[in-house]
């Protein structure tokens, strides 16, 4: 038995230090990773200080393929889009990159002046240029159901169906109460309170719905136009460059987008999805 348990002892100890030998190389490579990623970072900001956007593009658009989620960063990558954008070596969709930047920047710091700023300058830039080129783009807003669905978080719409749902139950109660008043207001809260219903619980459905299975994306190229299922063309007119809209589902190379009430097909590297805030951050 001793023997059994001196061995059952050096397993034991050779466990812990397999575990603990694994706790230090993870620990070691997260800071490893870190200090590189702040190491790029600073090599992109020194690089735009000096203009040389393609030193630091390639940097800033290294740590996006990490999934780095940081607000200068993001801003920083739309900086570095929108001054190649304005220089010699400029590239189709240098524009629609940089909105996509700041936007992911206001994302994930809302208050962020010089974004917002920065993408009025952008959206600007492309109304002008299409301008010069003749182009007479189509005002499209958000459909009424999105602006509704979206003006609220999915919690809020439960939480406004499930205070409705005890207005109904207060009001069927009060119902068959002697007072009168208390009758009256029972009359009052049911219809009420079952119009309400009718109207949150789809709400928050839909708005649950567009939360997990719809994300924001920016165009990234000059315009592009929508495709129907049978990848024939539709009516609704092309979307401009640096134009954000509603991204589905993807089917091999292709997009499923909305734009105000339009929807359609278009391909997937004419568009680029925001990256979303981790549910901690």
């Amino acid at each position: 038995m001793s023997g059994a348990r001196s061995k059952l002892s050096t397993r034991g100890r050779g466990l812990l230090a397999a575990i603990a030998l694994g706790l230090v190389l993870t620990a070691w490579s997260s800071h490893a990773q870190a200090d590189d990623r702040e190491e790029r970072f600073s090599r992109a900001s020194a690089a735009l200080d000096k203009g040389d956007t393609a030193t630091a593009l390639l940097d800033l658009e290294a740590l996006a393929d990490r999934g780095v989620l940081h607000p200068d960063v993001a801003y920083s990558r739309g900086l570095a889009y929108a001054m190649r954008a304005r220089s010699p070596s400029a590239e189709p969709g240098d524009l629609g990159r940089a909105a996509e930047g700041f936007e992911e920047a206001l994302r994930l710091r809302p208050d962020d002046r010089d974004a917002e700023q920065a993408l009025d300058l952008v959206h600007a830039e492309v109304a002008r240029r299409r301008a010069r080129m003749d182009k007479n783009d189509t005002v499209v807003r958000p459909s009424l159901d999105r602006v509704l669905v979206t003006t609220l978080s999915p919690v809020a719409w439960v939480i406004l169906a499930i205070f409705a749902s005890l207005l109904l139950a207060f009001g069927l109660l009060a119902r068959r109460r002697e007072r009168r008043f208390v009758r009256i207001a029972g009359k009052v809260l049911v219809p009420t309170s079952l119009v309400a219903l009718a109207v949150l619980v789809p709400a928050a459905a839909m708005s649950r719905s567009l939360t997990e299975t719809r994300r924001e994306g920016v165009v990234i190229v000059p315009e592009i136009g929508m495709r129907d299922d049978d990848g024939q063309p539709t009516t609704a007119p092309d979307i401009p460059e640096s134009t954000l809209i509603e991204v589905g589902e993807r089917r091999n190379d292709v997009l499923l987008v909305r734009w105000g009430s339009y929807e359609g097909w278009v391909p997937a590297e004419s568009v680029r999805v925001i990256a979303q805030p981790h549910p901690e951050g």
